[in-house]
């Protein structure tokens, strides 16, 4: 920081607001609050930065100004709003939400429903976002059938009516037709407002009003209507039944997962309104580096619930209570302004619900992995179903399978092939020569394997699974390597051959998966690759054994030609074929050593084992 600006830190004030870092362009690159704006602005610029990400900042700030705030709440609010408006490079930012849709009542004398991803301030009712765009649309097929109302783009005046005719709509029963004057503005304001309630999942107060209207219309004999909303009850009747309710109380709940993995973070909301799970919010955060997870909660919570909560504090919109899994930052601060509506649950439903809204986030991450690999559904079906059908913690999207291949105890070799996203990757397979087993000993062969392995992991091609080609035994050994190794987030499994059964480490009882299961189909392809590469490597350490027998009767030959030759022909048989011109390729190979070669091999003086 230069000398200029050594004046203005030392004026800034005792008191809480916010402050806005600036860089030579006079871009804000950070946003932030503080109970006391001195003590916080010099924190900056004394003593050496806590991590990378702070360090980087201050080298960029060439300016700063602050706004002073009447309390630490208000500051709260106005630099999630800052942050909101200006998306400072150095600030925890939640992405721009404008990819998920919204279901959207419109601000008119006889309102429409329809999906928008625009959020637009003149009057309309906004439901959501939703990160799933097919069950919102199924959910607005839903409301047409039980709620009529209009779908259509039509400018119509609450005062006089546009069309002679109803569309196509009014005679499947899903619009009211207000555009030829068949339903007056308050019955179409009583359906919008059932719409309204049924979206705040206030079933039962829905239920009990078309009750009500329903026996109205039978005391006044007017049946068809009667008949209507009887169907409509029916309709709401089934859904409630299909509906898990966690909380009898009726009470609107947020339940917030967090899941962190490298610099990508994402926010799960578990909607509860009036005690059901009614929708699912998923949120991604930038810029989360060197952040830790109450730092994110902190940032998520303050950004997401100051589009609720306006500057006067007005808590209406807030849920009864929000369930979260760890204390945010400045925890004391946040729960204050959120109406002291924080809960970390322990224990029961709620805790159950938190892990709930976490594994959705850490589901939504698994997703975005795939999603970002490219690969066609063929390879990522089976990836799913067997962390599925295994219950596997994670995606398996990285497997290496192990395979050890020997004759009689003679030149045993191991064999590691290596799976990515359902794809064989052969640049990442690796073979081993058994260095301290003797003899034809299957476990402890795997045992030198695993270690030799382990021990020089790559984090880039650290896998999510290993697969074992054996049965219990086998899987037993070789846990207990991988347990004592070190190597932390690696999950093991093995694979037995007589029925295909897959074995879990700590379980007696196998998983048998389903011949037409492509999660099976991917094991075996795994299992027979890493077999075919220890049965060729084996082949191919015997062939040269013999080559390199054969060829030391030859005179003359020295070790590092021999080897050349070895590699150029592959095989005695090969090298008898060759012409004198073949062999003269090999670096140091004149005519007559050429010729030399061939003669003594021809002439029986080397014998092929």
């Amino acid at each position: 920081m230069e000398k200029k600006y050594l004046k203005k830190l030392q004026l800034a004030p005792d008191k809480p607001g916010v402050y806005r870092m600036r860089d030579k362009e006079g871009e804000i690159i950070y946003v932030g609050k503080a109970l006391n704006l001195k003590n916080r602005l010099k924190s900056y610029f004394t003593g050496t930065p806590a991590d990378e990400k702070t360090r980087s900042l201050v080298e960029n700030i060439d300016d700063f100004d602050y706004i002073i705030t009447v309390s630490e709440y208000e500051a709260l609010v106005l630099e999630a709003n800052l942050i909101k408006k200006h998306r400072p490079h150095y600030n925890i930012r939640l992405k721009d939400d404008k990819q998920y849709p919204f279901i959207r009542i419109s601000n008119e004398p006889f309102p429409r429903i329809f999906v928008t991803r625009e959020q637009v301030k003149d009057g309309s009712q906004y439901f959501g976002p939703y990160t799933d765009s097919r069950a919102v649309r199924r959910t607005l097929r839903l409301i047409e059938w039980i709620f009529p109302i209009r779908t259509c783009a039509l400018e119509i005046p609450e005062d006089r009516v546009i069309h002679d005719r109803p569309c196509m709509n009014y005679q499947m029963g899903k619009c009211p037709a207000p555009c030829v004057g068949y339903i007056t503005k308050q019955e179409y304001r009583q359906t919008v407002t059932q719409i309204v309630r049924f979206l705040q999942g206030k079933d039962h107060e829905v239920a009990e009003a078309i009750r009500h209207r329903m026996q109205e219309y039978s005391d006044n004999l007017e049946f068809e209507k009667a008949a209507k909303m009887r169907d409509r009850l029916q309709h709401i009747e089934k859904l409630m039944a299909s509906q898990n309710v966690y909380f009898t109380d009726e009470k609107d709940r947020d339940v917030i997962g967090l899941y962190i993995e490298g610099e990508r973070a994402v926010a799960s909301v578990l909607k509860v309104l009036s005690g059901k799970l009614l929708n699912r919010e998923i949120h991604e955060l930038e810029n989360t580096a060197d952040q830790s997870e109450a730092q994110l909660m902190a940032a998520f919570l303050q950004q997401y619930y100051a589009q609720v909560i306006d500057r006067s504090g007005d808590d209406s919109k807030l849920p009864y209570r929000i369930y979260i899994q760890n204390e945010p930052e400045d925890f004391e601060v946040i729960n204050g302004w959120l109406k002291n509506r924080l809960v970390v649950p322990q224990r029961g439903d709620n805790r159950r619900l938190m892990l709930m809204a976490r594994e959705n986030a850490f589901n939504y991450v698994e997703e975005l992995k795939l999603k970002y690999l490219r690969k066609k559904n063929r390879t990522i079906f089976p990836i799913q179903e067997l962390k599925d059908k295994l219950g596997l913690p994670q995606l398996p999207r990285k497997i290496v399978c192990f395979d050890i291949s020997t004759i009689q105890g003679s030149e045993t070799v191991s064999s590691m092939v290596f799976s990515e996203n359902g794809r064989m990757k052969k640049r990442n397979y690796r073979h081993y020569t058994m260095k301290t087993v003797t003899g034809q000993d299957d476990f402890a062969s795997m045992e030198e394997t695993l270690i030799r392995y382990l021990a020089k992991i790559d984090e880039q091609e650290k896998p999510d699974l290993i697969v074992i080609d054996g049965g219990k035994g086998q899987l037993g050994r070789a846990w207990k390597v991988l347990q004592n190794s070190g190597v932390e987030g690696i999950e093991m499994i093995s694979l037995a051959k007589r029925i295909e059964e897959v074995f879990r480490p700590g379980s007696s009882e196998s998983v048998i998966l389903p011949r037409s299961s492509s999660a099976l189909r991917l094991l075996i392809k795994v299992r027979d690759e890493a077999h075919h590469f220890a049965i060729t490597f084996h082949r191919k350490k015997r062939s040269m054994r013999t080559l390199v027998s054969e060829l030391d009767s030859v005179r003359g030959v020295g070790s590092e030609k021999k080897f050349l030759l070895l590699k150029m022909f592959g095989s005695v048989e090969n090298l008898k074929k060759a012409s004198p011109e073949q062999l003269m390729q090999v670096p140091g190979i004149g005519e007559k050593t050429a010729q030399h070669i061939l003669d003594s091999l021809k002439a029986g003086k080397v014998t092929s084992e």
